[in-house]
């Protein structure tokens, strides 16, 4: 399973870094990352030239529902018919990658999206409100 994510600025790298930091080297995940003196046509063909070297089933992670990574990328979704998840962050990726290198059919995309928005929703957490339960 590739893990594509798409990012303004460099979060994407440095999600990636910071995920690196604490599971070590992740394999088969790469960004796209839109910069300021980026069009958006520069965007859809990095983004597009990306896709095409990947073999194998794809999800796409990006960071804002309707900005410029999500739209590319889900315009490109069709052709490579893959899933894109927004609201990336690092407890998803983490989670994702984990689970994208110990299972062996990674073929129902389906159920790996789901259970990434559930590591999303479980992971915002107002940790003041947490500590005075205890």
């Amino acid at each position: 399973m590739n893990i594509l994510i798409g990012t303004h600025g460099k979060f994407g790298k440095e999600l990636i870094q910071s995920a690196e930091m604490i599971v070590g080297k992740m394999e088969n995940i790469s960004c796209v990352s839109l910069l300021p003196e980026m069009s958006f046509e520069d965007f859809m063909n990095e983004a597009d030239q990306k896709l095409a070297s990947f073999e194998g089933p794809t999800i796409a992670l990006v960071d804002l529902f309707g900005g410029t990574p999500c739209n590319v990328l889900t315009v490109l979704s069709r052709k490579y018919q893959y899933e894109v998840i927004t609201g990336v962050n690092l407890p998803m990726l983490i989670d994702l990658s984990l689970k994208c290198q110990s299972i062996e059919d990674v073929s129902d995309s389906k159920l790996l999206v789901a259970q990434a928005i559930e590591t999303l929703k479980e992971s915002a957490v107002h940790s003041n409100a947490r500590l005075e339960e205890m």
